[in-house]
């Protein structure tokens, strides 16, 4: 069984905070230490997955056994912490250091966030940075793509089904190609969407989503085995950015079945919440870098295949809108272990 994380928390930090990460669904063990140098004696021996830091009056000092604490542990995930109003002046800090800076209160999934980037020792941009870029990116595109698809529909009404029928076939195949474009753009809306967390908040069956993606997966394709633990899988959520998280997920993994991986899907009830887990291993995902996992079309980069461009990164995105947890890690048999929860 998958032990608790263990986050070290240090300094004057705001108790919601700790609320936050009391919340989180897979349930941190928590210590707290008012600063690094009350910590000195303890946070080697309680052996912290991360610690999150807010530095105090006497920066310099804490910067300094900062220093001393990540020479003599190195695999330490440090994030910085502080609020708007010091964000410019701590993050020269953050990045001397390449520690994840993080500005809390936040966006919805922010702190989730920033917990995975640093578990990996990522300096790389924040899920937000990509969100954003998506946003502008589907702005850019819409409004040229659809008035490009209306003349084009208005031009194919105009010509004669018999006497033009091959100049229709060929504008037929160009609003193709335009649907196809549209339904990328569509993906880029929905990150942008479900960044800023669901719209509706309404009992989901995760089982029921699970199980509809999966039979509506094209047949005749490679799919991913599935196992659905018994139990209640309902969540209060958005069901349309759900649907649509659960829908990539499964044709991501059956994408992965496709290159010759062994891909597996498994739902399953936690304490605090409802997890949804991809495994997959394989020579093809032997170049797969974790640290990577999450950021748009690394998978079609790494893997050298279009198509798998979105898929991790659109479902973390809905699942961290809605206050849940995705990460990425190597199981010790070398699979690629991916997991999704949303808190019950």
């Amino acid at each position: 069984m998958d032990r608790p994380v263990r986050i070290a928390v240090v300094g004057p930090v705001d108790d919601r905070l700790l609320a936050d990460l009391r919340a989180l669904p897979l349930q941190p063990d928590l210590r707290q230490w008012p600063t690094l140098l009350d910590a000195s004696d303890a946070i080697v021996p309680f052996q912290a997955d991360l610690l999150l830091l807010q530095l105090g009056p006497v920066a310099a000092e804490e910067i300094g056994a900062l220093r001393l604490l990540r020479n003599l542990w190195p695999t330490l995930g440090v994030v910085l912490v502080t609020d708007a109003a010091h964000e410019l002046q701590q993050a020269p800090f953050a990045a001397r250091l390449g520690l994840q800076l993080l500005v809390h209160p936040g966006a919805p999934g922010q702190l989730a966030a920033a917990l995975e980037l640093a578990r990996h020792g990522s300096t790389g941009p924040r899920p937000e940075v990509f969100q954003d870029l998506a946003r502008g990116v589907a702005d850019e595109v819409n409004n040229p793509l659809m008035f490009t698809a209306g003349h084009l529909q208005l031009l194919r009404g105009s010509l004669d089904p018999q006497r033009e029928a091959a100049r229709r076939a060929q504008v037929d195949a160009v609003l193709q190609g335009l649907a196809r474009v549209q339904t990328a753009v569509d993906r880029l809306r929905l990150v942008a969407e479900a960044a800023r967390g669901p719209t509706r908040h309404e009992p989901v069956d995760l089982a029921a989503l699970l199980a509809q993606a999966v039979a509506t997966r094209e047949p005749g394709r490679a799919a991913a085995t599935l196992r659905i633990a018994d139990g209640n899988h309902v969540v209060r959520g958005d069901p349309e950015q759900l649907a649509a998280a659960l829908g990539t997920l499964v044709q991501f993994a059956g994408d992965l079945a496709e290159l010759g991986a062994v891909s597996h899907l498994e739902l399953d009830v936690l304490a605090g919440g409802r997890r949804l887990r991809l495994t997959a291993s394989g020579p093809p995902l032997a170049a797969f870098q974790v640290p990577h996992g999450f950021e748009p079309f690394y998978p079609s980069r790494a893997l050298r295949t279009p198509g798998l461009g979105l898929g991790p990164f659109l479902v973390q995105t809905v699942f961290l809108g809605h206050r849940g947890q995705a990460s990425v890690r190597r199981t010790r048999d070398g699979a690629l272990q991916f997991d999704f929860v949303l808190p019950a």
